[in-house]
């Protein structure tokens, strides 16, 4: 497939579309992201987590279900909005993240799974299948996905190398990442509706 095509292919999977038509691409919204929480997350020592948890944070978006749902809303007045007939487009980036990198792979996988709802507890009989062992079960969500060609670039990475600074809480260290996945969501996010309001942050 030429370099053309691919970049054709990977514009064509939309991640928001906002009231007046324009599209933010899948692929311009993961990578935005994950640069965005890589640079919050530098702050202490933790870059390489930051970065990956922006790029899967929203893999089922690939789904041919979410972009279809998408696409429908685009012709409503609503099209801005993820809401309405949900599809489940964040259990499958914790998937892949257990899938590709084992144990630790479910630190990303709890980034991933909560970043709109919150972090996830592991099991408990309080939250019945939203707890994350349980989403972790639902592997047709990232076999949906991958239907969608997610771009090899962004599915294959190496497990980062950064660790918690000594004396760290881990509990508190995830709580931070997952901090910085929210942020470079919501502002990549607001980047693409309000590029007003954005270029004024600091």
């Amino acid at each position: 497939m030429h370099a053309e095509s691919r970049k054709l292919m990977a514009e064509s999977y939309y991640a928001h579309i906002s009231e007046d038509g324009r599209v933010h691409s899948l692929r311009e919204h993961l990578e935005g992201t994950a640069k965005l929480a890589a640079e919050f997350a530098g702050e202490f020592g933790a870059a390489g987590w930051g970065y990956l948890a922006g790029l899967w944070h929203d893999l089922g978006k690939y789904s041919p279900a979410f972009q279809k749902r998408i696409r429908a809303a685009a012709a409503g007045p609503e099209a801005h909005i993820e809401a309405k007939a949900r599809v489940d487009h964040s259990t499958a980036g914790a998937l892949h993240s257990v899938d590709r990198f084992s144990t630790p792979g479910n630190i990303l996988a709890y980034l991933a799974a909560g970043h709109h709802a919150g972090l996830p507890d592991w099991q408990a009989d309080e939250t019945g299948r939203k707890a994350l062992a349980q989403r972790l079960k639902q592997h047709s969500l990232l076999d949906d996905a991958i239907k969608g060609h997610v771009p090899s670039e962004i599915m294959n990475h190496d497990m980062p190398t950064d660790r918690p600074q000594k004396g760290c809480d881990p509990a508190l260290w995830i709580r931070l990442l997952f901090s910085c996945l929210v942020d470079a969501d919501f502002l990549d996010t607001e980047a693409f509706f309000d590029p007003d309001k954005a270029s004024v942050r600091g």
